[in-house]
């Protein structure tokens, strides 16, 4: 890492901060203490503006060296920053709360990464920033990689873009024990009348198969402004919950037969016609093109505007344990 701040021309200043960025990327910005004292939580109250304007230019910063390594430091840390926390709900995968304001990170296969996404883009209410937290580096790979959304819409041919644009994009997801996540667990209720109460309000389809299954589909915008910036930029999950991705995780061909009903999810354009396969694949290119990789340390602190930037999580050996923290609710407006 290289400090870079004569370069910066609207950079932080302060006496106990330097700044860099990884491998020459402008994602993340790198924001390092010159003084062991260094209190990040009081650098953060202080200079709130100064963060503020530099995620918005960004999309991503990491502190890095101010030993937030303990849960209950990351907690505090969080509580300093914000009061509003987004309960994890119409959840896409399996977590859980270390407090009111704290997850582990998705409890997913060590050996399967997780795709590329924002955090509940699918949804109609999601958190503007979310926080991860390295307690634990893993011994090889663990990474959370990232990338700018607004360069990823960039990279989309304008033919891409336009459809999605007029269109948007419908969701589908089968919820079983067989099948993804079992309802109760997405919708953190047994009640099936508290189900059918939440979907309504959020124009959501639904059909229970039976006691175990649900079916629900909706639809949303797939591409968005930002509400601060006004820049256009990728914000959606029809990537990360089509079927040809769940395809490749299975190891299946793209033209496999496989029954729809067996699949966890998949997205379609909002007028109900597919996403081809070539469709799908530019949207990868285009996160892979984009991805910024680096080693976690310990006490690591990434901070990400989550319609600015998407994440996801590379294989890993060894223990592992980040920790999330998802704040600022935002609900849109149906």
């Amino acid at each position: 890492m290289t400090t870079i701040s004569t370069l910066l021309t609207n950079h932080i200043a302060t006496r106990d901060i330097s700044r860099a960025f990884l491998s020459g990327n402008s994602l993340p910005l790198v924001i390092r203490p010159t003084t062991p004292t260094a209190d990040l939580g009081t650098w953060l109250s202080e200079h709130r503006a100064e963060v503020e304007k530099s995620l918005l230019r960004y999309g991503g910063i990491l502190f890095r060296g101010f030993q937030i390594d303990q849960v209950d430091k990351f907690d505090t840390l969080m509580g300093q920053f914000s009061q509003e926390v987004i309960p994890y709900m119409f959840r896409s995968s399996p977590r859980y709360a270390l407090s009111d304001k704290v997850y582990v990170s998705t409890t997913y296969p060590n050996d399967r990464k997780i795709n590329m996404h924002s955090e509940s883009s699918y949804s109609y209410a999601w958190g503007r920033k979310i926080f991860f937290c390295c307690i634990k580096a893993a011994r090889q790979q663990g990474e959370t990689p990232i990338a700018d959304n607004r360069r990823i819409l960039a990279r989309l041919s304008p033919a891409l873009v336009d459809k999605f644009e007029r269109l948007g994009v419908i969701y589908q997801r089968n919820l079983s024990p067989h099948a993804g996540l079992p309802w109760q667990e997405v919708f953190q209720t047994d009640d099936k009348r508290g189900v059918v109460e939440v979907c309504r309000a959020n124009k959501v389809k639904f059909k229970f198969k039976d006691d175990d299954s649900l079916t629900i589909m909706w639809k949303k915008p797939a591409i968005y402004r930002h509400p601060d910036s006004g820049e256009k930029l990728w914000f959606n999950h029809s990537f990360f919950f089509n079927k040809f991705s769940l395809y490749e995780e299975m190891g299946l061909a793209p033209d496999a037969r496989f029954p729809g009903q067996s699949l966890s999810s998949n997205t379609f354009f909002g007028d109900g016609s597919k996403i081809s396969y070539e469709e799908y694949s530019e949207i990868r290119d285009a996160y892979e093109a984009e991805i910024v990789r680096f080693p976690w340390q310990e006490g690591d602190l990434l901070m990400l505007d989550n319609m600015l930037a998407s994440h996801g999580r590379s294989p890993y050996e060894g223990d592992r344990k980040i920790v999330v923290s998802i704040v600022e609710p935002f609900v849109e407006k149906r």
